[in-house]
């Protein structure tokens, strides 16, 4: 249930857009030196480990149904390991600020599903010309040129490697709402923990990585993802909705490509065209309309 939300609830969003917008800029540097799968594997343990002390300092209880096992899997393997190692690889040719923009429609996307999916609320006018305007948005983003056949190889499947990231993460958000009551403690200690099992053998298996030779550099850059923007960003995403409820937290959509923009530029140098504005005030414009609807009703 929404509530009016307190000096605390904007300050924690703030962090929070700050945390998650920047991760795409460590990502980009990290995957200099550390391959893919490799960095989001040891993302991934290092996450692991502390929603681990977490759980057991709190007293968290572990998922017991199979039913809600069944979603750990999923969340874990299509939910978790696929899409941070896709927007990993993806970091390699596309720049951190386009990244994290094409992430930005997920709540347009969110919505669609659960209306097919969950039987959820009518869409409704405002509702469907945002999800027009950020689908919009995403398109101008790629580019005509990409759409003709005329950008980079490599540009051109970054790009579509961070909307299949995307595509991933939303669709786990509706698989997890199968899962039942939970403890959220629990079911984020056991989803990362089994995301780690699965990753770092497949990292060793695909990159073959020489651990000794990653840079402190680089190590520095895979705690702050694992312990940032993913375990502590966790425990923040809870503990806004405990506070404000989803529908303030959801307005963290708006920060997370500002940011990426901005540590893009100011730390990376990255040069942003003209149509990554356009595309950033279209979807930004896709989501106003779609929170505007959802308040009407």
């Amino acid at each position: 249930m929404s509530r009016n939300p307190s000096a605390l609830a904007w300050a924690l969003l703030l962090l929070l857009g700050v945390i998650w917008g920047s991760s795409f800029m460590l990502t980009n540097i990290a995957v200099r030196d550390v391959p893919p799968m490799t960095l989001a594997a040891l993302r991934l343990v290092c996450a692991a480990l502390f929603l681990l002390v977490v759980a057991f300092a709190t007293g968290a209880r572990a998922p017991r149904r199979g039913v809600t096992w069944a979603v750990v899997v999923w969340a874990a393997l299509l939910g978790t390991v696929l899409p941070f190692w896709l927007i990993s690889w993806a970091q390699q040719h596309i720049p951190s600020a386009m990244t994290g923009l094409l992430m930005a429609p997920m709540p347009l996307l969110s919505l669609l599903l659960a209306r097919i999916f969950l039987a959820g609320e009518p869409m409704g006018w405002p509702r469907i010309m945002g999800f027009a305007a950020g689908l919009g948005g995403v398109l101008l983003l790629v580019g005509p040129k990409a759409l003709a056949g005329g950008e980079s190889d490599l540009a051109l499947l970054g790009q579509l490697a961070s909307i299949g990231a995307m595509l991933l993460y939303t669709a786990t958000g509706i698989v997890l709402t199968r899962a039942g009551p939970t403890d959220p403690a629990g079911m984020a200690a056991a989803i990362m923990s089994l995301s780690a099992l699965v990753s770092l053998p497949l990292a060793f298996l695909l990159e073959e990585p020489n651990l000794p030779e990653i840079t402190l550099e680089s190590w520095a850059l895979i705690c702050a993802l694992g312990l940032g923007a993913t375990a502590l960003a966790q425990i923040l995403m809870l503990r806004i909705i405990a506070l404000a409820g989803p529908p303030f937290f959801s307005t963290v959509n708006y920060q997370v490509p500002l940011w990426s923009a901005f540590f893009g530029a100011a730390i990376l140098g990255e040069a942003l065209a003209p149509t990554f504005w356009a595309a950033l005030a279209m979807i930004l414009a896709g989501l106003a309309l779609a929170q505007w609807g959802a308040r009407r009703r």
